[in-house]
């Protein structure tokens, strides 16, 4: 009898340990696995505006040109951009006599195009792609000359229209959400039909090339650098 006590009484306290045990192992808390943060991605996504402008480090900051481009992502990789073009130079003398002259030349182009973005970094971005370009340059060269009391009036007017493609590759570097600058370089070639001239000459008769039905023209092929650095806004 004492045997059957003792031995229940051994179950009963390896009972308890057991029990005692498994609640001390269920209460341990479980290790947390850190996760490591993700990177953050500073290039904006597609169906995105965007506004850029080539600023001049050279002569004094400015517009380069007056280049400035309109663009649209449609996805991640592909964009279609349009840019435009407008610079006008005004050079103007006269002299002690009262002769005076002056010559301008404003020059305006588009530019529609399309781009192809590489994977990169967070903040980088390369491409690649090609746009034509249509331009027109205008010329004014005006003299007024005064001999022996007569006065004599000169005019002269140039208008040049061109047309072409370039393949150009270049970077996008993002110091910020959806703000970015970059550099672009590229060839392309250039079609000039001849120009049209017309004005007055010394004596005041008009004149225009027009009459001359002539249809010729130049073609160059040039590397296009543009010594300036992009600044771009994505809206």
């Amino acid at each position: 009898m004492k045997k059957l006590i003792f031995a229940s009484a051994a179950l009963c306290a390896a009972a308890t340990i057991s029990a005692q045990e498994v609640v001390e192992a269920q209460a341990q808390p479980q290790a947390q696995v850190e996760e490591a943060p993700a990177a953050k991605n500073f290039k904006p996504g597609s169906e995105r505006f965007g506004a850029e402008a080539g600023l001049s480090l050279g002569n004094g900051f400015g517009l380069n040109g007056g280049n400035l481009n309109f663009n649209f992502t449609l996805s991640d990789e592909w964009m279609v951009r349009l840019g435009f073009g407008v610079t006008v130079d005004k050079l103007s003398s006269k002299d002690e006599d009262g002769n005076k002259s002056h010559l301008t030349e404003s020059t305006f182009n588009v530019k529609p195009g399309i781009i192809y973005s590489f994977s990169g970094t967070d903040r980088l971005e390369p491409y690649v792609g090609g746009e034509f370009v249509f331009g027109l340059t205008s010329t004014c060269n005006y003299s007024n000359t005064k001999v022996d009391g007569a006065t004599y009036e000169k005019e002269n007017r140039t208008r040049t229209s061109n047309f072409g493609a370039n393949a150009v590759t270049g970077f996008n570097f993002y110091v910020a959400k959806d703000l970015y600058v970059g550099a672009e370089v590229g060839l392309g070639f250039l079609v000039t039909p001849k120009s049209h001239n017309f004005g007055t000459d010394d004596e005041g008769k008009e004149y225009d090339s027009k009459d001359e039905k002539s249809k010729s023209h130049t073609t160059s092929i040039n590397p296009i650098c543009t010594p300036s650095v992009r600044v771009g806004w994505k809206f």
